[in-house]
């Protein structure tokens, strides 16, 4: 039989061009060459084919990219399992591991040939472009597809395979370019954005770059936007052909080099420091690198080390930075102009540093889908260009300050808090703080009320670089307070209750505003600083709890004589269970574990549950959920609410929740719906509200702020809603609306409930031996009691040795 080959797919030598050098390069090509004279060869008699060129992302994995190396043969079939697409997913496989899949618009058409009719077709893979060290995905692979026995209408099947993968081809590179087209489309609504409603806080010469951005091709406005998303300086042009949609990678790079968007490292080598170099190489080339230069022990030493190494060569700098020049070939970078004009774009369309382009890219592959809501904007957030900068570096202040606190830097972290108390007008040494008691106070004071003339703080206050350094001299309470700073930590709580940013924070600052002083034996004082803060509308439920309960001990006679209206509601208490427990541990510092009732280890909290489901004990069924479980209730139950149409709260369409829901405003501007829900709730039409919601949205998974898919079932949602009852739940979803960040935390460990005899729910706060209730728990054990819902406190006692 005449042997004919059909080719389809893109481009081999295109696609193939992967940049390596020395001896990589002559290995890769060699066993190119001995892959491509062992496919004419091997079995000319047996195949009738055709063959299929493409392009596969591998799985990021070690196993998978070492199973991938250049000539390695791969096993195609189907996927039914693939979540995406079970009718037509394709995967490759090596030794019986899923490496890849082939690309979904390819897959379409080629499963056909799969599922085809008796006989069937036979597809091996082969994968013929990459890396040879099998570091770089994704990889290139040369399908062979063939009849698997002789047939009588061979030519119409050959015929039909051709059509096949005709179309097949074709839905590959529709695919590829619908790709570039989301990437860019992001960078240009974002561009389109800040140009429409936002060109007053850009320069000129940023106007102009971003139209430069604007007027891009395809393909390179695609590459620019994978290379921002990266978050790195510099890279390596071979490594990015990786981004197959893109195609001609050296042609997409000499675009954006031609329009000044990128620069290139032989451009400015000089300038580039001998350690941002070595960043470039993989470890093994790091390694050789090392072995070369006669570095000891180089095998064991991770990257930053064998970096390190390598630039403290001194005299021989020189010959490493030719050798890494050498190894890595092109490397490009976002041109410092346009990544910081790119930076101020992205952070005025989100408006925060924790999103961005990505947003656009997660929401067209399905994997993060966002609520349909109205984003209606009145105006600019910011006024002014100064505005938006002095935002925006108050916040990356406050990313730094964080980053330190979690790093144990208290240096840095002193230097960042001093400079946002400079801005509020308090001077704070940012040199090493010393641990000290004997301090003086100059003054005491403190305004019950906001300032006057300040007014209420609307929502766009939160977008002020003062709201922001606000944030941070909180923070710096607690530091202040660790080294007994405590005259210090007092003047900086008076500058804050001075300010109108931030009102939800004044009951924290009073609390600690009267127990520093207690901490300075300054008891009277602290006492009537207490009863002062409770005029100040802002002191929440659970701060306010604190104060009275403050009061009440700091106010005994001679100091008070008289009982405050509060007393007796403040030293109400919750019912208490108790019960003894075999513990594992008895320390001080560590978390409880106590032997269970099925003899493991187990917390505090799994103990209690075993406990209530005994029948002696009520056999009560539970969750330990403490907040999760009501975020998710009140995500369910008030979505209608959360999405609802009011100015401004949504800015853009990448948003799990309202700006306001963690400021008063969010009550008062939906006041009607919320009040109408509720009234919903108590009539005990809460199943019906969340049996139509999940039905609408938990198949896309929908973000939602506190909603977490996939951790509670539907039928577990109505039962315990069904037990609380709707007066009960009523009254909790009301506090989560009229106060949103103040009630999210705090609530009881367990929730428990039964069925039989009659429909039931209780709430469970689990203590340990040594543990005691928070002021917020209070709080919120109380409300919860007061409304009628069934409460109390499981302490769990340490048997005796």
């Amino acid at each position: 039989m005449k042997q004919t080959t059909l080719v389809f797919g893109p481009s081999v030598a295109q696609e193939r061009t992967v940049s390596v050098s020395g001896s990589s390069a002559k290995k890769r090509r060699r066993k190119e060459e001995e892959t491509e004279e062992d496919a004419k060869d091997a079995k000319e008699d047996v195949w009738e084919e055709a063959t299929f060129w493409s392009v596969v992302r591998t799985r990021r994995t070690q196993e998978a990219k070492m199973l991938c190396k250049i000539g390695t043969e791969l096993v195609v079939s189907r996927d039914p399992t693939n979540e995406k697409d079970p009718e037509h997913a394709i995967k490759l496989v090596a030794e019986s591991k899923t490496v890849g899949h082939l690309p979904a618009l390819a897959a379409v058409h080629l499963s056909a040939l799969l599922d085809g009719p008796s006989p069937p077709w036979v597809a091996r893979a082969t994968v013929i472009g990459g890396d040879s060290e099998g570091s770089v995905e994704p990889i290139q692979v040369r399908i062979r597809f063939k009849l698997e026995e002789e047939s009588k209408d061979g030519a119409e099947r050959r015929s039909f395979l051709e059509s096949v993968l005709a179309s097949a081809s074709k839905g590959q590179a529709e695919q590829f370019k619908q790709k570039c087209e989301q990437l860019a489309g992001a960078l240009d609504a974002v561009l389109d954005f800040c140009a429409n409603r936002a060109a007053h806080l850009f320069h000129d010469c940023e106007v102009r770059l971003m139209r430069t951005v604007k007027a891009l091709p395809l393909r390179p406005k695609a590459l620019l936007v994978r290379l921002y998303m990266r978050k790195r300086q510099w890279f390596r042009v071979g490594l990015l052909s990786r981004y197959v949609e893109v195609g001609d990678i050296e042609a997409a790079v000499s675009t954006l080099h031609e329009h000044g968007l990128v620069s290139r490292l032989s451009d400015c080598v000089e300038d580039v420091s001998l350690e941002s170099q070595l960043s470039l190489l993989s470890v093994k080339e790091l390694q050789g690198l090392a072995g070369r230069c006669l570095v000891k022990d180089h095998k064991r030493m991770r990257r930053r080390d064998l970096v390190r190494a390598l630039s403290a060569a001194g005299e021989g700098a020189q010959k490493i930075a030719d050798c890494v020049k050498r190894c890595v070939g092109g490397c490009v970078e976002i041109a410092p102009d346009a990544i910081a004009v790119l930076n101020l774009v992205r952070f005025t369309y989100f408006l925060n540093d924790s999103q961005g382009l990505e947003r656009f890219v997660l929401r067209h592959q399905g994997i993060c889908n966002y609520p349909s809501y109205a984003v209606s904007v009145s105006g600019s957030v910011f006024r002014t260009r100064e505005e938006l900068i002095e935002y925006q570096s108050a916040c990356e202040a406050e990313s730094r300050l964080q980053a330190a606190l979690e790093a144990n830097n208290l240096k840095t972290a002193r230097k960042l808090l001093s400079h946002s108390c400079a801005k509020l007008g308090f001077h704070l040494d940012d040199e090493d703080w010393g641990t000290t008691t004997k301090q003086k106070l100059s003054r005491v004071s403190g305004n019950p009320e906001l300032p006057k003339g300040s007014g209420e703080p609307s929502l766009l206050q939160s977008f002020r670089a003062s709201w922001v350094h606000v944030g941070i001299a909180h923070q710096g309470i607690a530091l202040l307070e660790k080294k007994r700073r405590y005259s210090d930590a007092i003047e900086l709580i008076q500058v804050l209750l001075g300010r109108p940013e931030r009102p939800s924070k004044r009951g924290d600052w009073w609390v600690r505003f009267t127990v520093d002083l207690e901490h300075l034996g300054q008891k009277e004082t602290s006492l009537e600083v207490a009863e002062s803060a409770l005029a100040d509308k802002w002191v929440r439920v659970g701060q306010r709890l604190s104060l009275q309960r403050r009061i009440l001990r700091l106010g005994k006679p001679p100091r008070r004589w008289k009982k405050p209206a509060f007393a007796e509601r403040a030293s109400w208490k919750p019912r208490e269970r108790k019960f003894v427990g075999r513990p594992t541990n008895r320390e001080r510092s560590v978390r409880s574990n106590f032997v269970g009732f099925d003899d493991e280890n187990v917390t505090v909290e799994q103990l209690a549950l075993q406990y209530y489901s005994q029948e002696d004990h009520g056999s009560w069924r539970g969750l330990h959920s403490e907040n999760g479980i009501w975020g998710t209730l009140f995500a369910l139950l008030m979505w209608d609410v959360l999405f609802s149409d009011v100015p401004d709260v949504f800015q853009h369409p990448f948003q799990a929740a309202p700006l306001d829901l963690d400021s008063d405003f969010f009550y008062s501007q939906r006041k009607e719906l919320i009040d109408a829900r509720l009234r919903e709730i108590s009539e005990g039409n809460a199943p019906c509200l969340i049996q139509a919601v999940w039905s609408r949205e938990s198949e896309r998974r929908t973000l939602c702020v506190g909603l977490t898919w996939g951790k509670y079932q539907l039928d577990q949602l109505v039962t315990i809603v069904q037990c609380i009852g709707g007066a009960g739940l009523a009254i909790i979803m009301r506090l989560l609306a009229e106060d949103h960040k103040h009630w999210r935390s705090g609530m009881p460990d367990l929730v428990l409930w039964r069925t039989t005899p009659s429909p039931s729910a209780l709430l469970s706060e689990v203590k340990g031996p040594r543990d005691t209730l928070a002021d917020k728990q209070r709080a919120w054990l109380a409300e919860l009691s007061f409304g009628g819902v069934d409460v109390e406190v499981c302490k769990i006692l340490e048997k005796d040795m």
